[in-house]
C-alpha cells in the first residue's frame, strides 16, 4: 500500500514536470508561467535519505537495496517504510548518485521480521527466531549439571528441571534485535547485568571494601569465593556484585557415604588421682554407618541436603577414662613477667576477624570485659574466648601466649604486642588490625600497623591458633 502511495505520488509530480511549468504569477486577468527545473527530496520513515531528478530514479534504487536485503535475509523478514518524495529547488539541492542514495537508504530502512520474545518469569529477556533453540539451550544446560553428577560415582541422578517458568509471546521486532544460539547461551548463563568490580589499593582489606562500597560482607565474600580473602594486594580485582544466573538448572540426587559413628565417653571421678590428671582405662573405637542423602543443587551449588536413611554397619566402642579429684598442694604465686602458659587453640584466623569485626565501635572503659565495653585486653579476652582460648586478662602478660611470630610473617588472628603503656590488637590482614582504643577515639577501631605511632609502641606478635 506505501509503495501504491508513492508510485500515485510519483504521478501527480510526473505530470507538473511534463507541463514543463512550476510556477503561476498573475497580473490582471492574465496568468504567466515562469518554467523551472525542479529536483525532489526523498524521503523514508521521515528522515532525508537523498536528491533524485524524478521519483522514479529513487523508487528504482530503493527497490535494489530491498531486494538484496530480502535475498540476505531470506523470505521470512519485511521491510516496513514510509516513502516520500519533496520538490525542492534544483540551485539548492545537489542530486545524489545511485551509490551515494543506495547507502543512505541503507542507514534508515527497516527490516522486520516474525520472532519469539523469550520470557523469564514473566521478564522479557530478548527474541528469537524460533522457540526450538531456546529448548536446545535449556536442555543443554540441564546436560551439563547431568554429566557431573554422572562423574562422581556416589551420585544417583533422580531429575533436573528449570526453576523458572520460561513462556513465549509472539511479536514482529527488528532483524537487529534477534538473537541466536550463542548469544541465547550467554544471556542465560551470565545474566543481563554486568558484573562490578573495584581495583583493590593499599591498605585495602575484604572488610574495609564491604564498608566502603555498603555491600555487607557476606555477599562480598561469596562474590570472591575464588580468592583468599586473607590476601588482598594492591591492583586485585574485587567483584562488587554476584554474577547470578537468569536461568538456574535444579537437579537432584541420590548419594550414599560411609561416615563415622564416633565414641561415648564415660567418665569416672578417682580421688587417688590429682585433680586435673586423667587415666584412660578403655579406649574408645569409631564405627561406620552407612548413610543416604537427598540433595538438591541450583547450578552445581548445594542448596539442600536430607538425610533418608541411616544403616549402621558396626557400634562404637565407648571410652573410659579416670578423672582424679584429689586437691594438689597450693602453688606458689608467679613472679611478674612469668608466661602464663596458655595453650594454642583451634579455628580460622579469618573466623576470628569476622567475630572481632562485629564489636566495631563498641566503647572503651578501662577495665571492662564486653560486650557492651572493652579495654584493649578485655577485647582479645572476649573475642578468643568465643574459639576455647583463654588469655590472660593483662597486656603484658598476653606477650607470653601462644608461640611468637615475626612482623613478616603475621596472619590474621595473631595478637599484636605493644608498649609505653601496654596495649594489644588483632591482626586483620594487609598490615591491619582491630582494638580497643583508648585514645581520642575511645571505642574499638581499625588502625594501620605501618603508623609512626604503632611502629614506635610495636614489641611483638603471637599466634594462639593451629
Amino acid at each position: 500500500m506505501k509503495r501504491i502511495m508513492a508510485v500515485l505520488l510519483l504521478g501527480i509530480i510526473s505530470l507538473t514536470c511534463l507541463t514543463g511549468f512550476a510556477q503561476a504569477e498573475q497580473k490582471g486577468s492574465l496568468f504567466t508561467y515562469k518554467a523551472s527545473a525542479s529536483v525532489f527530496t526523498m524521503m523514508i520513515n521521515g528522515q532525508e535519505v537523498g536528491t533524485v531528478k524524478s521519483a522514479a530514479k529513487g523508487l528504482a534504487v530503493y527497490d535494489k537495496v530491498v531486494e538484496r536485503l530480502l535475498n540476505i535475509h531470506s523470505n521470512k523478514v519485511f521491510v516496513d517504510c514510509d516513502v516520500v518524495f519533496k520538490e525542492a529547488k534544483y540551485n539548492t539541492k545537489p542530486v545524489s548518485s545511485a551509490n551515494e542514495l543506495a547507502h543512505a537508504i541503507e542507514q534508515v530502512i527497516v527490516v522486520k521480521t516474525n520472532a519469539y520474545a523469550v520470557l523469564v518469569d514473566g521478564e522479557k529477556v530478548c527474541y528469537v527466531e524460533d522457540t526450538g533453540i531456546v529448548q536446545e539451550v535449556l536442555d543443554e544446560l540441564k546436560n551439563t549439571q547431568v554429566q557431573k553428577i554422572q562423574q562422581d560415582e556416589k551420585g544417583e541422578l533422580q531429575e533436573t528441571h528449570i526453576k523458572e517458568n520460561i513462556t513465549y509471546q509472539p511479536e514482529t521486532v527488528t532483524v537487529s534485535q534477534m538473537v541466536d544460539k550463542q548469544a541465547l547461551m550467554a544471556i542465560f548463563t551470565q545474566g543481563t547485568e554486568e558484573v562490578q568490580e573495584y581495583e583493590a589499593k593499599a591498605g585495602d582489606t575484604l572488610w574495609s571494601i564491604a564498608r566502603a562500597h555498603k555491600i555487607p560482607f557476606s555477599v562480598l565474600k561469596e562474590a570472591n569465593a575464588d580468592r583468599n580473602i586473607d590476601m588482598i594486594h594492591p591492583g586485585d580485582k574485587i567483584r562488587l556484585t554476584v554474577e547470578k544466573q537468569l536461568v538456574t538448572v535444579v537437579a537432584t540426587e541420590k548419594q550414599t557415604e560411609i561416615k563415622d559413628i564416633p565414641y561415648e565417653t564415660e567418665v569416672r571421678q578417682d580421688n587417688s588421682l590429682e585433680r586435673g590428671r586423667t587415666k584412660v582405662l578403655k579406649e574408645g573405637k569409631k564405627r561406620k554407618k552407612e548413610v543416604t542423602y537427598l540433595i538438591t543443587t541450583e547450578n552445581g551449588k548445594v542448596t539442600s541436603r536430607e538425610v533418608l536413611e541411616e544403616k549402621v554397619l558396626e557400634e562404637p566402642v565407648k571410652r573410659v577414662e579416670v578423672k582424679g579429684t584429689k586437691v594438689p598442694p597450693q602453688p606458689s604465686r608467679s613472679k611478674p613477667g612469668q608466661s602464663s602458659g596458655a595453650v594454642i587453640g583451634s579455628g580460622k584466623g579469618s573466623d576470628v576477624v569476622a567475630y572481632a569485626m562485629k564489636f566495631l565501635g563498641v566503647r572503651y572503659v578501662y577495665g571492662a570485659n564486653g560486650p557492651n565495653a572493652f579495654d584493649c585486653s578485655g577485647f582479645t579476652c572476649y573475642v578468643y574466648r568465643k574459639f576455647g582460648i583463654n588469655l590472660p586478662r593483662t597486656a603484658v602478660s598476653q606477650r607470653s601466649v601462644g608461640v611468637a611470630v615475626s612482623k613478616n610473617n603475621l596472619a590474621p588472628g595473631d595478637i599484636l604486642c605493644f608498649g609505653n603503656p601496654g596495649h594489644v590488637g588483632i591482626y586483620i590482614g594487609n598490615g591491619q588490625f582491630i582494638h580497643a582504643s583508648s585514645g581520642s577515639r575511645m571505642r574499638v577501631v581499625i588502625d594501620n600497623l605501618s603508623s609512626k605511632h604503632y611502629q614506635k609502641r610495636y614489641v611483638c606478635a603471637r599466634r594462639v591458633l593451629k
